[in-house]
């Protein structure tokens, strides 16, 4: 969940040990390849605008993975069990599994490069197996099958990511998959001060020249997103882009969606316009991340999302994502979640083209300015704090050993918005002596969202929306 602004980003920058990692190659886990399917005579389309199929199957992915404590807390309570639909999805990796199972493996060897991850998740552990801060929570065995299903210990990266990959078996051509991003959670401290760090950065070159969220100079997103997304996508052992690339060998063609639930939707919203450009800024000679001559079709589905970035990214996003109704975001319209972070805008934080602009108007604009201004400061302030504290999680994707992902710039707008096609569901609050009245959070979970969703945006319901065309690859 989001915070709004207030004195923890102090308290988070020097109580958290967070973590990015120096950018150098390494291996990736051996993950089956699957061939690329033959071309039958007509390719299935990637239908635009809002899909119930799609999307109670999406949100059904993510409840997988926010409420994993909660399943492993109450397992017989049905609101915790993922129901999509299985006879068309399987999942074909799961970035869970795999770090428990090298945890267990390495935790105490420190030439390993993810040592600091595996070391920080083993210390947890420890603590909690004799001060447990939630009882209602067992901890697990030291073993990777326990490991595996509970959040605390199974994530990747500063913030302690996590992600699954998902195939679509009924679609022969092109391939079509799902990336499902966990969001926020609580039981993971990492997990919930990605969500504090929400000074700007500019989204056009993210720490390194390859990877841009925005063409526009003046868009800017929200930091702790932006630093999660990098490693979700670049981690060279559990990251999208290693495992994507081993799975679609040989296919130049396919469709993609990318899924998250609160703090996963940011996420999923940063990862559609970092594949939007990456594959089309791919040439032979420059080609980092294994993408160039490839045409993926992207799709989004964003479930209570915080908004990522400020206006401009917003807008930059729409500009590819508009006419093909590609970007779909499902708020809660009582949801304080996707409310935050809170906008602070003044003049200055305005451009466009306004004719015959008179003198003194300027002169407001300037002097309002400074608001802008001293925010930006705040930015240049607390990134490098971030930056580094973020080293040691492991190599990246798609780069030689030795080589610095730090180049990043903070943003001084801080006018932040929703990006993407924005449809809203209307809970209503619980009884007063309902169980639910004592959850802060009741009209944010993933569980409210496949009720509400299910009640008001069904096939055939008062709040259908109609699909506009098919979505293309660039």
């Amino acid at each position: 969940m989001e915070r709004p602004v207030s004195f923890a980003y102090l308290i988070t920058l020097l109580a958290t040990v967070l973590g990015l990692s120096a950018c150098a190659t390494s291996h990736v886990h051996t993950v089956e390849t699957v061939p690329a399917a033959q071309q039958p005579a007509a390719a299935s389309p990637m239908p635009g605008g809002y899909q119930s199929a799609e999307a109670e199957n999406f949100i059904e992915f993510c409840l997988d993975l926010d409420s994993q404590d909660d399943h492993k807390a109450h397992p017989d309570d049905p609101r915790y069990i993922a129901h999509y639909d299985r006879n068309t999805w399987e999942p074909i990796y799961n970035s869970r599994q795999y770090v428990a199972e090298d945890l267990v493996k390495n935790y105490d060897n420190a030439a390993d490069p993810w040592y600091k991850l595996y070391h920080e998740i083993r210390v947890t552990w420890e603590h909690d197996r004799l001060h447990n801060p939630n009882p209602e929570l067992p901890v697990p065995d030291w073993n990777a099958e326990d490991l595996k299903k509970d959040p605390r210990y199974n994530g990747f990266g500063p913030f302690q990511s996590a992600w699954v990959l998902y195939r679509n078996k009924t679609i022969a051509y092109p391939p079509t998959y799902a990336i499902a991003i966990r969001g926020t959670v609580f039981s993971s401290k990492p997990s919930a001060v990605e969500d504090f760090l929400f000074h700007p950065v500019l989204a056009h070159d993210f720490l390194t020249n390859d990877v841009s969220f925005a063409s526009y100079n003046g868009a800017a997103v929200h930091s702790g997103f932006a630093h999660a997304t990098f490693v979700l996508l670049l981690d060279a052992r559990y990251g999208v882009m290693p495992v994507l690339n081993r799975y679609l060998d040989g296919a130049d063609t396919a469709n993609l969606y990318i899924v998250g639930h609160s703090q996963g939707a940011a996420m999923a919203t940063l990862v559609h316009a970092f594949l939007h450009y990456a594959q089309n800024a791919a040439t032979p000679a420059d080609d980092p991340f294994k993408l160039y001559g490839k045409h993926y079709a992207l799709k989004s589905y964003d479930f209570a999302q915080p908004k990522p970035g400020n206006f401009y990214f917003a807008a930059d996003f729409a500009r590819y994502t508009q006419a093909a109704d590609s970007a779909i975001v499902v708020n809660n319209a009582i949801d304080v979640v996707p409310q935050v972070p809170l906008t602070l805008q003044d003049l200055g934080d305005i451009e466009g083209y306004v004719s015959h602009m008179p003198f003194w108007s300027n002169a407001l604009r300037y002097v309002a300015g400074i608001g802008s201004g001293f925010r930006g400061t705040v930015g240049r302030v607390a990134e490098p704090f971030v930056k580094r504290a973020d080293s040691g999680y492991g190599n990246f994707y798609g780069y030689p050993p030795g080589t610095a992902c730090d180049t990043d710039k903070t943003g001084k707008s801080w006018n932040f918005v929703p990006a993407g096609h924005l449809i809203l569901v209307f809970g209503q609050p619980p009884a007063p002596t309902s169980p639910d009245a004592s959850d802060t959070f009741v009209q944010h979970h993933a569980w409210t969202y496949r009720n509400l969703i299910h009640e008001q945006l069904e096939q055939g319901g008062a709040g259908q929306v109609p699909g506009s065309g098919t979505v293309q690859s660039p």
